[in-house]
């Protein structure tokens, strides 16, 4: 019966925008038995992705309303429930599980858990990330080679979201994928509270204690520090930002993006990467800050002896993190010419992978 139930959630799950993965190993059905007991298993089938109050679930589920929402709350505080505070009263619904529930249960990850997460991830990335048109994320370039009309930069461009739609309040909680390396014994200099949140997710991981409020300042801080240690920002592909990952080569996004032959395909990138020969001069930084190995050693021209550094622009995801510390100045980077159209909230994004997803079944 037990695993029936998560069977039926793991399918509930898979309607989502972002889908739920099968594994080989089963490991999607043991994250879910750590995370739901059976009763909110059959809670979470009456989930919507549209938020809406429980009594609206309380009625799918033919459950006293008192009863249903104390259950309801009870697994948002959890995390297994996106809450929505509105002046009404709060409204409820089902989130992604990846960039939602899996993040929500930081504070839960222990080695078993992680181990299972890896076997998740690598089934994500290959069965409902690979190829959509839309892509759940962004990448924030860092701004020293950009300017004029075409700056954009991880702090200035989230400096204009913040002031310009609103968007605090703002939270910092720790990096899941080092927190899993972490109790897999693996070592990671970088800092760990990384990922960020702004507005309604912010106050959820705030109201649940999932992460830490910061003020403004504080928030343009924690930008630094994260470009300082070669971290790449990904935010969400939307122009009004929820979420924003600060990766490295350890964490699952990149570790599992860098896998395509084709990494630049597979996020939303305005950016690419490129190195004038004239100026480079071999040091090789560039290939220590690239986190996608889009950089490396090639003659500087036909029959040439000397080399340089070169970017392949497949690869190169255009975070802009090889551009600070080249001794140079020889990196640069340049924007696209054909740019996808950018959603206008997280919600007009889910919508428009749910209907791929849909179109493509």
């Amino acid at each position: 019966m037990n695993d029936k139930i998560y069977e039926e959630l793991s399918q509930h799950l898979d309607k989502m925008p972002a889908g739920f993965a099968k594994t080989k190993s089963g490991a999607e059905l043991k994250l879910l038995k750590k995370f739901y007991t059976p009763e909110q298993a059959k809670i979470a089938l009456q989930l919507s992705p549209i938020p809406e109050p429980s009594s609206k679930i309380a009625e799918r589920l033919g459950m006293d309303l008192q009863e249903a929402s104390e259950k309801i709350e009870q697994m948002a505080r959890e995390g297994s429930v996106f809450r929505y505070r509105t002046a009404k009263g709060p409204l409820y619904s089902q989130a992604n599980f990846l960039m939602g529930i899996y993040e929500w249960h930081v504070h839960a990850v222990d080695k078993e858990i992680a181990g299972y997460a890896d076997d998740y991830y690598e089934a994500m990335f290959e069965h409902h990330w690979k190829g959509l048109e839309t892509k759940q994320l962004r990448v924030v370039p860092v701004d020293q080679s950009i300017d004029g009309k075409d700056m954009v930069s991880s702090y200035h461009v989230l400096r204009d979201l913040v002031k310009g739609n609103g968007k605090g309040p703002y939270a910092v909680a720790p990096c899941i994928c080092r927190v899993e390396k972490i109790h897999q014994g693996c070592e990671n200099s970088r800092p760990l509270d990384t990922c960020l949140t702004f507005g309604a997710m912010a106050q959820y991981y705030i109201e649940n204690g999932i992460g830490k409020q910061l003020t403004e300042d504080e928030l343009m801080d924690k930008l630094k520090e994260c470009e300082d240690a070669a971290l790449v920002p990904f935010a969400t592909n939307s122009q009004e930002i929820a979420n924003m990952c600060m990766c490295d080569d350890s964490c699952q996004l990149l570790k599992n993006l860098s896998k395509f032959e084709k990494p630049a395909e597979e996020v939303h990138s305005a950016y690419f990467a490129v190195i004038n020969e004239e100026l480079c001069s071999e040091c090789g930084e560039c290939i220590e800050r690239c986190q996608m190995g889009a950089i490396s050693e090639a003659s500087r021209s036909a029959g040439a002896d000397e080399m340089v550094m070169k970017v392949n622009i497949h690869r190169c995801i255009g975070c802009g993190l090889c551009v600070p510390t080249c001794p140079t100045e020889a990196i640069e980077m340049q924007i696209k010419t054909q740019l996808p159209d950018t959603p206008k909230t997280g919600m007009d994004m889910h919508m428009r992978l749910m209907l791929e997803r849909m179109q493509s079944a």
